[in-house]
């Protein structure tokens, strides 16, 4: 009897353990690509280590799909919501949809409106990176001009916007400082979608249209530069562009190592993931004053420090 009385003590208890387990939903907008697949493989691993339950969902690039994910994930229980919006404004409404449940969402990578109801958003520091990106292409470029082709991920995304605007604003800035003049141009923009075979496609159309123009390519993430490498390298024109990009995916380390691409900025995954997990425990243990953003370190990395970042055993 007194045996069954302990087995039933201990069954409670873990049923009670059970139930105060932390559970956590992430919303990722898609899987497609090394850096948002990277971002669900690590939230994996660093839920594990924190003993959290954790829910993933993959929107396939469909806002739509993405508020169906998040509101399945709300009716299974959840107690946070990470959030990867796949657009700005069902972001925001797919936070206030997490709101009514009295859910906490924190955003991560992606950016949302300041109005939206989170408690913080996790990201790169996208203005410090890219404007370093900038100041490093004119280091390359002297006092050359400069005809760049813009790879950007989708239309109206915040932070491919935020990368964009500051590279550009760190190239004119240095160029102003250095030479009292500027020398960029902005020839033409593709949209590559945030993957390889999407950069590839936008760099072949933008040779077709503007030719031996191009002698800078500015990509807002490593995976799209990776195709336009390769399909500067198919119309033999890489000898005569540079290529800047963003986010130290290890095959874009990998072509910095190459002289395929000049230079990247890191947005670590690895980085991301554990940094959103710590602004959940904190929250958890009481912290309700956030900033708007928590950043990850800014790094620069080129072909001078490339082998310090580089990790041939990194799932991103």
């Amino acid at each position: 009897m007194v045996w069954a009385l302990a087995l039933s003590i201990a069954s409670l208890s873990v049923a009670v353990h059970a139930e105060d387990k932390i559970k956590v939903g992430f919303a990722n907008r898609t899987l497609n690509g090394a850096f948002f697949n990277g971002l669900t493989e690590y939230m994996k691993i660093h839920a594990k280590e924190r003993g959290y339950e954790l829910i993933t969902t993959d929107a396939r690039g469909d806002l739509n799909k993405q508020i169906s994910d998040v509101e399945d994930m709300l009716s299974q229980g959840i107690n946070y919501l990470i959030l990867n919006p796949q657009d700005p404004e069902a972001g925001l409404r797919i936070t206030q949809i997490a709101k009514r449940k009295n859910v906490p969402v924190v955003v991560l990578d992606s950016d949302i409106s300041l109005d939206a109801p989170v408690i913080t958003r996790v990201q790169a520091n996208n203005a410090k990176n890219n404007i370093m990106i900038g100041e490093y292409a004119v280091e390359k470029f002297g006092d050359k001009p400069m005809n760049c082709i813009l790879i950007s991920g989708n239309q109206g995304n915040l932070v491919g916007e935020a990368r964009r605007v500051n590279f550009m604003r760190g190239v004119t800035e240095t160029q102003l400082r250095k030479y009292n003049h500027t020398q960029l141009t902005i020839i033409s923009q593709g949209w590559g979608n945030w993957d390889q075979q999407g950069g590839l496609k936008a760099m072949e159309d933008l040779i077709v249209a503007q030719g031996d123009k191009i002698n800078c390519v500015y990509s807002e993430m490593d995976d799209m530069a990776l195709g336009a490498v390769l399909s500067l390298k198919a119309a033999n024109k890489l000898n005569n562009v540079l290529v800047f990009s963003h986010d130290g995916y290890k095959k874009g380390l990998e072509a910095v190592q190459r002289g395929d691409i000049q230079a990247t900025a890191s947005n670590n995954p690895d980085l991301l993931t554990n940094t959103v997990l710590d602004v959940i425990a904190k929250y958890q243990a009481g912290q309700k004053d956030f900033p708007d953003y928590v950043y990850i370190p800014s790094i620069l990395i080129t072909k001078d420090n490339v082998s310090k970042y580089y990790n041939k055993d990194s799932i991103f």
